[in-house]
């Protein structure tokens, strides 16, 4: 909230704001660096609603007030977060988690001390360019007033108040009809600028056929508006004194609008020639300062201060239509966040998200609904088999699509053809790893495959010799893998003995 500004403009040149990515982690365990913080600017009174629910997110009333409407997520964590004692190097990560993105609805209720109503051309704008150095435009015809308009009336004493140094805050806008609750002429879109006043002044046309029948109107349209914006407190003026037709019918007019007020703050002015619009405003502000400071703004309907995992893990729904039987939609901001940060591309990665889906007991609701072996699962934008008991990681179709073009190393069997449990390498973990590619020495036959034709005539040739040395090898000790090992003269390449 910025005290500099009093519009909205600003926005409507702006309507798509984005804020910045944060930077990639880098080596040896660093984070990358947070995004910076994207502000605002609002005037005094902004109230910010969710669009399509039209619930309300909060209030900006002072200079710097500061409402968060879009949290960004944090940084996925790296394999070092996965590492435990067995698994040493995980081959797990997450995503970045996607920030909160949203429409919002901004409007603007002017913060006044005093806001002006009447008719249309009952000299609401004469009055506020009379009483403050406002210059709103005036005209001899109805509604000339389109916009609000604010001024400030500079009075001094003993009991200024916080608005000026003893000044008041005057709102104008644009006169009500009958049916401007409803919609009808230009007033009602602009009632909500006098619901932060803490005074209404209620100006009636001297010169109209029904002076009094126009305040009750008026009135009728405030409380079909808002129960609350009719119970405040009105000053009421009689204008237009300044015309004969007026002063003739004077103290008649103001014993009926007494009457019709239910009170005596009733006052005859001239704001065209000024006449009693000083002791008017006087009044006024002894008036504003004697009432109660303005209620605290209504408590907000929804929270923008949340990214997707800050939601509760168990606030989640499964959805099901019979005319599709077999289909499951499961939506959560929890559930679809951890969705948008799962590395689909990494197996451990889609086991994890599988245990998640148990620890969370999503995994059991659907089997107590009914869902099946191979039933389809949604989350998001994400689509997979149901697959209970852990028999297949949930692999979205596309991925295992990209992985048969690959060669197969993302799909995990079950059953009979499951792969052997882990063991360590020391333990022979070794072996469990690409053993149709590793080459054994316990024979030999198995040497053949590592000697070229000139390796083979030096053997032959030292056949014979018995100065010879015998080197064995244990196949469960030494294995080689089929890249090429060259073995001459009892020495390796690089001159170290074997």
């Amino acid at each position: 909230c910025e005290e500099r500004l009093n519009t909205l403009m600003p926005m409507r040149q702006r309507v798509h704001v984005r804020a910045h990515k944060g930077r990639n982690g880098l080596g040896k365990n660093k984070d990358g660096s947070a995004g910076a913080d994207i502000y605002i600017g609002a005037p005094p009174g902004t109230v910010v609603r969710e669009l399509h629910t039209q619930q309300l997110a909060g209030e900006l009333r002072h200079p710097g007030d500061v409402l968060l409407v879009a949290k960004g997520g944090r940084g996925g964590r790296g394999n070092r977060a996965f590492m435990t004692a067995r698994r040493t190097a995980p081959k797990l990560a997450e995503r970045g988690e996607p920030g909160a993105h949203r429409w919002l609805s901004i409007e603007l209720r002017l913060v006044a001390d005093v806001g002006f109503l009447g008719m249309p051309n009952a000299g609401k704008s004469t009055l506020l360019a009379a009483a403050s150095a406002a210059k709103p435009k005036i005209a001899n015809y109805p509604f000339t007033t389109i916009v609000p308009n604010l001024g400030v009336c500079d009075l001094f004493g003993p009991d200024a108040d916080n608005s000026g140094e003893g000044g008041l805050v005057l709102c104008d806008i644009p006169g009500l009809i009958q049916g401007a609750a409803q919609g009808a002429g230009m007033g009602g879109a602009f009632l909500r600028h006098v619901q932060r006043c803490r005074v209404l002044l209620h100006v009636v046309d001297g010169t109209s056929e029904d002076p009094i029948q126009d305040f009750k109107v008026i009135n009728e349209e405030l409380k079909q508006y808002d129960e609350y914006l009719a119970k405040k407190p009105q000053v009421v003026v009689l204008n237009k004194i300044d015309i004969p037709e007026v002063q003739e019918r004077q103290e008649e007019l103001l014993q009926q609008l007494r009457k019709a007020a239910g009170h005596s703050r009733v006052l005859a002015i001239s704001a065209a020639t000024t006449e009693r619009v000083r002791e008017l405003m006087q009044r006024l502000r002894k008036f504003v300062v004697a009432q109660p400071k303005p209620d605290l703004p209504a408590l907000p309907q929804v929270d923008l201060t949340k990214a997707g995992l800050d939601y509760d893990s168990d606030d989640y729904e499964i959805i099901s239509d019979p005319s599709y039987p077999g289909q499951w939609r499961i939506s959560g901001e929890y559930m679809e966040q951890i969705a948008k940060m799962t590395h689909w591309e990494y197996p451990e990665a889609v086991e994890r998200f599988g245990r998640q889906l148990e620890a969370l007991g999503i995994s059991d609701e659907l089997v107590r609904r009914g869902a099946e072996d191979g039933d389809l699962i949604m989350i998001d934008k994400y689509d997979f088999e149901f697959s209970p008991g852990m028999k297949n990681p949930y692999i979205p179709p596309e991925l295992l699509e990209r992985d048969q073009e690959l060669g197969g190393r993302l799909e995990v069997v079950s059953g009979d053809d499951a792969a052997p449990a882990w063991r360590p390498f020391t333990q022979g973990g070794f072996l469990d790893i690409d053993t149709d590619e590793l080459i054994g020495f316990g024979q030999d036959e198995g040497w053949d495959l590592l000697l070229d034709d000139d390796d083979e005539k030096e053997e032959d040739e030292e056949e014979g010799d018995d100065d010879g040395m015998f080197v064995g090898f244990n196949e469960a000790d030494f294995s080689f893998s089929e890249d090429e090992v060259w073995v001459s003269d009892g020495k390796s390449d690089d001159g170290d003995d074997i």
